[in-house]
């Protein structure tokens, strides 16, 4: 069917009754604000013979909803270190992101680039990587002259999927790769170990990734023992969901977890979180303790949430509804600090850009990203790239509404995220959204997929775990 809209959508100031009228804003003049600070740095670089241009410090958290963080109000204080960057810095509340698994949301978050148009994911039953002419932020930053290194822990995020491309250290350590998974305390160690030992006087761009809160959910002590029921002796345990038939049997409605075993995976997967946001307060701490704090633009970022039957499944890469695709966003540093709260919807999409401006980094801006350190425009944020599914879903978020796409039977759902944020009441077609669902499928691929090979020793843990058959 025809589509009367164009997407991305470009978006254009409301227009007063008196004709068009500037206005500025709060966000405006703290964006010129961080424009003199970052230019004088740069000036001071030149005359002074040092480059103080600022860090930047991407924390990547594996499978975290906002709504289990308690600077986004949750019942439990999972995340005291991380609460208190939100605090010095900018909370964003209402982040969504591009994909319900991590392999094209991490694109996203690197490049800047939706789902449809950087293609890493998995079509046709294949793995996809990371394109070699991707728009790449880390590339982006090492072409400027910073020191940049990565510390990944999922094969997703290895060489073959092209994840390495801009980064001069490349520290990737997966469950299919071989290695054993790595936890969050060594992972800030390995990182502090680079950081050491390379030249003081450059500034750094690195992406440091938290895998810990991905099921199955094996905090140590004593974070794996901070919430749950000492007297549970059921199966869902810290062994529970190392592979992939137990949730199958859940999400196909063979099992059905009692309210019980429920409370227990969930206090579980909390452990995780409590344990990797202690292991990023104390990454922020060494910051502090080198006297890097000042100068270095943080970002905490998740990939994508977790299920908890609030629909139906267990786990991630279903569905794209809030509890997987409502996910933590942080901003501290220089540009971004004075507590400040972002009401607006957001994007993962965000990422790229606020901080190659941050930076003064030139990256190619692919609509409808948006510089988080200015006011927000209406747009609308798309999301797509699922994994348990024959058939692809597509979502639109607009405002208070959003709009959920099956490609595969054509039905749409629609939700007042305002009045109904669990996703429970569905309203009638948002004929605007729809279309808008519609374009954002069709928009062309800005690039060629990698297609990933797999050697003996990925294609055997990748069946073990379910991905491939």
């Amino acid at each position: 069917m025809p589509f009367p809209l164009r997407f991305p959508l470009q978006w254009r100031p409301a227009k007063a009754a008196t004709g068009w009228t500037p206005v500025i804003e709060k966000r405006t003049v703290m964006k010129l604000i961080r424009i003199i600070f970052v230019a004088g740095m740069l000036l001071t670089a030149v005359s002074c013979g040092t480059d103080t241009r600022p860090n930047v410090l991407i924390v990547l958290i594996d499978t975290v909803r906002a709504d289990h963080f308690s600077c986004y109000g949750y019942e439990r204080n999972t995340t005291p270190h991380i609460d208190s960057l939100a605090e010095a810095g900018t909370l964003v509340l209402n982040c969504h992101g591009q994909a319900s698994w991590t392999l094209p949301a991490m694109t996203t978050i690197l490049s800047g680039v939706s789902p449809v148009e950087h293609g890493a994911g998995r079509g046709n039953g294949d793995f996809m990587g990371v394109a070699a002419d991707l728009p790449w932020l880390p590339l982006s930053f090492h072409r400027e002259g910073y020191r940049t290194a990565a510390f990944f822990n999922v094969m997703f995020m290895n060489e073959d999927f092209g994840f390495h491309r801009g980064f001069s250290h490349f520290d990737c350590q997966g469950v299919a790769s071989g290695n054993s998974l790595r936890k969050a305390g060594p992972t800030v160690d390995n990182f502090l170990t680079w950081l050491d030992s390379t030249d003081q006087g450059v500034p750094f761009f690195a992406a440091v990734h938290f895998y810990d809160p991905h099921i199955p959910y094996t905090a140590p002590k004593p974070w794996c023992d901070l919430y749950t029921d000492p007297d549970y002796s059921g199966e869902y345990n810290s062994s529970w969901g190392a592979g992939v038939i137990e949730m199958t049997r859940v999400n196909n409605g063979t099992v059905v977890p009692s309210p019980e075993d429920l409370n227990n995976l969930i206090a579980l997967y909390d452990g995780e979180i409590a344990y990797t946001d202690s292991q990023t307060g104390r990454l922020f701490q060494e910051l502090r303790n080198r006297g890097l704090a000042e100068n270095t633009i943080i970002v905490v970022a998740g990939d994508h949430g977790e299920e908890f039957l609030e629909h139906g499944g267990i786990e991630h890469g279903r569905t794209l509804y809030q509890e997987t695709t409502h996910v933590p966003m942080i901003l501290s540093g220089p540009g971004f600090n004075g507590g400040n709260t972002i009401e607006q919807r957001a994007a993962q999409l965000d990422v790229a850009v606020t901080l190659a401006n941050a930076a003064r980094i030139d990256h190619p801006v692919h609509q409808p990203a948006a510089d988080l350190a200015e006011t927000l425009p209406a747009r609308e944020i798309p999301a797509s790239g699922v994994l348990w599914r024959q058939g692809e879903l597509v979502s639109i978020v607009s405002g208070d509404t959003k709009l959920i796409w099956s490609l595969d039977d054509d039905s749409v759902e629609t939700y007042d995220l305002q009045a109904d944020p669990l996703e429970l009441d569905i309203l009638p077609v948002d004929d605007e959204l729809m279309n808008a669902a519609g374009f954002y499928w069709a928009t062309p691929p800005l690039v060629t997929p990698l297609p990933v090979n797999y050697d003996e020793t990925a294609s055997r843990e990748l069946r073990n775990l379910g991905y491939i058959r």
